[in-house]
């Protein structure tokens, strides 16, 4: 998964407003599906849930995604109680794995007995497949510092091939991604100005990119507190961010930073749709200053890791999890947030009524639409103000103020090992034609195989 993304995902959590705190109530303990638990059936998980008890927590989080396990994991880790609901059967949101027998059926992950049983499923994977910065103990990834926070984490693969076919290309090729395998790239397919703009590019965003990876997420904070955490313990990188500042806000724009060679330009395009899912010009400087660093630096590696894209998952789950009093469950909708005095005080479930009490926070990390019909109109006019101006009077994108965000097409083939030239790379890409625009229906595949990576 490409860190830039993950830094996107990571911020999309949404806090309700923190709930005041109340006298205590009976804590209901329960055992309930976690990647460290026995699994147990959905029937189990639904016979659990049938409790008509009062429950309380410190925190509630609505979502399993990254952002959701990030937020939850880490909560658990100060001590807190926390509780996490998934209405999917799967947890990971748009990051999760599903398994589907021979048949074609779908077989929840929690319903596998052991490993012998999953060898013999397909193991399929949603979401991104295209990972950096996080096998590296001193990554900037703010993925890789929430694990080392956690202390849960995957066992890293690491690998260094990628492969495309390009209008350029039509009969492929396949190289390392590092530097000099990038200038070989430029080279062949674009010319001697390709390399003369990619070396003035590499020029103008590496000094930004320092300043960025310099400073971990978690130094950021909006209280006085920053002098200390980050203003004091990483002033150089702070002078770097503030000599850049302007240009960090400002989109893409290749004709201002001077990149004229045409293939150039396609390939940053094709490089920015791959790990942000948007064109360069809608993509932040930031982000390209990032990735140019991680991608084409000496020694550079793409990460897998092992057991497959659930296990990013999984080890943040495992971070909830492996506290007394923390949950994550699944098969489990939340119906409303509890709204009392102005603040957020729990939420009640939608198939059995159930409510559980939050003392510090309800945390969601539900899509806006999901999250804002999470309250009901009339309950909190600054919620209904908000709800508004981003969603507009039809919930419909083109009537609020968030852009509409276009989406992949996934396809998940099972394909006999045999059938998989041995020696092709785990990741390739092709672009069919330039002219039509990156993110044109249609134009751009990408192929992922992790089982070239790892056969277990």
């Amino acid at each position: 998964m490409r860190a830039p993304l993950l830094t996107t995902v990571l911020s999309t959590t949404t806090a309700f407003l923190t709930p005041r705190h109340t006298s205590p109530t009976a804590r209901h303990h329960r055992r309930v599906f976690s990647p460290s638990n026995s699994p147990q059936s959905q029937h189990d998980t639904a016979a659990l849930q049938s409790s008509s008890q009062e429950e309380e927590v410190d925190c509630i989080v609505i979502g399993s995604g990254i952002g959701g396990l990030s937020c939850a994991s880490l909560l658990a880790a100060t001590g807190r109680s926390v509780a996490v609901f998934e209405k999917h059967y799967e947890i990971g949101g748009c990051a999760h794995e599903f398994y589907v027998d021979i048949n074609g059926r779908v077989v929840p992950s929690n319903s596998i007995n052991n490993n012998g049983s999953r060898s013999e499923l397909f193991h399929f994977e949603a979401g991104p497949s295209l990972y950096s910065g996080l096998s590296d103990v001193t990554s900037p990834n703010p993925l890789k510092h929430i694990y080392q926070m956690i202390d849960e984490e995957p066992e890293w693969i690491t690998y260094d091939q990628w492969g495309a076919f390009l209008p350029e290309a039509p009969e492929g090729y396949q190289l390392s991604i590092g530097a000099e395998a990038f200038d070989t790239v430029l080279e062949r397919y674009g010319g001697l100005g390709a390399v003369q703009d990619w070396k003035k590019l590499a020029e103008k965003l590496r000094p930004m990119a320092r300043g960025v990876k310099g400073i971990p997420h978690a130094a950021i904070r909006s209280d006085w507190g920053v002098l200390l955490t980050l203003f004091a313990k990483y002033p150089v990188d702070v002078f770097h961010v503030l000599r850049y500042a302007e240009l960090f806000s400002k989109p893409f724009d290749l004709d201002e930073l001077g990149v004229e060679n045409e293939f150039l330009r396609n390939y940053l395009d094709m490089l920015a749709f791959l790990l942000q899912g948007l064109p360069a010009e809608e993509t932040l400087t930031v982000v390209m200053a990032y990735m140019v660093d991680d991608f084409f630096k000496e020694n550079a590696v793409m990460d897998f890791p092992k057991g497959g894209s659930g296990e990013l998952i999984g080890a943040l789950a495992r971070g909830v999890t492996k506290h007394s009093g923390c949950s994550v469950q699944v098969s489990t909708a939340v119906d409303r947030v509890i709204v009392e005095n102005g603040r957020a005080v729990g939420v009640q479930l939608a198939k059995s009524g159930r409510i559980i009490r939050a003392k510090e926070a309800v945390i969601s990390n539900a899509d806006l639409y999901n999250t804002y019909n999470f309250v009901p109109e009339g309950v909190h006019a600054t919620f209904d103000e908000e709800r508004h101006k981003f969603m507009g009077d039809t919930a419909k994108p083109q009537d609020g103020s968030v852009p509409y965000c276009k989406s992949f097409m996934h396809l998940h083939l099972g394909v006999k090992a045999e059938l998989i030239p041995e020696d092709a790379p785990p990741q390739w890409t092709v672009v069919r034609d330039w002219s039509k625009g990156i993110d044109a229906i249609g134009n751009v595949v990408v192929v992922s195989v992790g089982s070239k990576l790892d056969r277990k």
